[in-house]
């Protein structure tokens, strides 16, 4: 699995190499877009797998760049509201590379062309942040999109890997998903719904019962700006199918602002 991993680098590595060498006329070495967001949630569900990881108020921020040969880097953290940082599961920072964009930019042609993949990696840093050791982990995916004129279809493989020393049950995991998503402009963009739904088999990850999890939201994204837009509310719910282990059917309500320079 690690020589997996580090194929879906490599291929980061080549797919970037080539589209900054097709996009080298415009300026590809700038961010095309910054984004910023905040908001501040009722708790900390692990969005992918589903598990509490903390059960108090947590704020959660995130910022990404994009360039237009489409790599992207991102930089996320979740803190404590109680300021009980680096204590728990709730103190997180992540640090991920991707590449994201249609399949034609990277020199495909034909009606695969069309299809929208996004692969990345990152490494959790939890929850004693900055130690980089033990219960940290090696996420990595690799999703493809199809946009069509009523939603947005989505398959997706992810993978879990925990650094040496962790103590989770199994270092190991894979998640096979679904999905489709649906955004909305209404009101000539000043209010923008979008909901999702996901169903996702996960394989046993990190421990956990192998089986089925439900998982999907909506939120309602209200812009104030031309930049600025306010997130309120987001409501994400975690449903799991014949699992025995700590998940339960739970859902997590956030608010907050984005900002896109």
């Amino acid at each position: 699995m690690k020589k997996f991993i580090v194929s879906i680098i490599g291929l980061v590595t080549l797919w970037l190499s080539s589209a900054i060498r097709a996009d080298e006329t415009n300026s590809a070495w700038l961010p095309e877009t910054v984004t910023f967001w905040s908001v501040v949630a009722d708790k900390y569900v692990a969005f992918c797998l589903g598990v509490e990881l903390y059960n108090k108020p947590v704020i959660q921020s995130d910022l990404k760049a994009s360039w237009a040969c489409g790599l992207y880097v991102d930089l996320w953290n979740s803190s404590p509201l109680n300021g009980n940082w680096n204590d728990n599961f709730g103190s997180e920072v992540d640090y991920s590379v991707g590449w994201a964009g249609k399949l034609s930019k990277l020199g495909l042609t034909g009606p695969i062309s069309e299809l929208s993949l996004d692969i990345g990696t990152a490494y959790f840093d939890e929850p004693g942040v900055f130690s980089l050791g033990a219960d940290d982990l090696l996420y990595s995916h690799i999703k493809l999109f199809k946009d069509t004129k009523w939603a947005t279809f989505m398959v997706a493989y992810e993978n879990y890997i925990a650094m040496p020393g962790s103590s989770y049950g199994k270092p190991t995991g894979n998640l096979l998903s679904v999905g489709v998503s649906k955004d909305t402009s209404l009101f000539n963009g000043l209010l923008n719904p979008r909901t999702f739904f996901i169903v996702s088999y996960d394989t046993g990850c990190l421990g956990l019962d192998s089986g089925v999890l439900l998982r999907g939201g909506a939120e309602l994204d209200w812009r104030l700006s031309k930049h600025l837009s306010l997130v309120c509310p987001q409501v994400n719910y975690f449903a799991p199918i014949n699992m025995n282990d700590s998940r339960r059917l739970t859902a997590v309500v956030y608010a907050g602002f984005s900002y896109k320079f």
